[in-house]
């Protein structure tokens, strides 16, 4: 930006850093190398289990989509609405 580096800080990260947007900090970058795998729920799984091509599918995503859709389903509170979240995952699953 301006011809200079920046790396964008959540307001999370900022606020256990006890820094403020703007502020200039020095930081060290490490190469996270390991790999990354969401847990995706039991009752998740085995639906993806009964059709393939919702696996593969799921499977294919980037890491970063993955948690968004075993959030939602997670943060469900009753099994109506847990149930209703899996199929709406399976309907955007077969979009695409």
């Amino acid at each position: 930006m301006s011809g200079q580096l920046r790396l964008p800080v959540s307001a999370q990260v900022r606020e256990g850093a006890a820094i403020a947007a703007g502020d200039e900090v020095d930081v060290d970058i490490e190469l996270d190398t390991e790999p990354r795998e969401v847990n995706v729920p039991a009752d998740l799984a085995a639906a993806l289990d009964h059709e393939p091509d919702a696996r593969r599918a799921f499977d294919r995503m980037p890491y970063s989509h993955q948690p968004r859709y075993v959030t939602v389903i997670d943060d469900a509170k009753t099994p109506e609405t847990r149930q209703r979240r899996i199929a709406k995952t399976f309907s955007s699953l077969r979009e695409g």
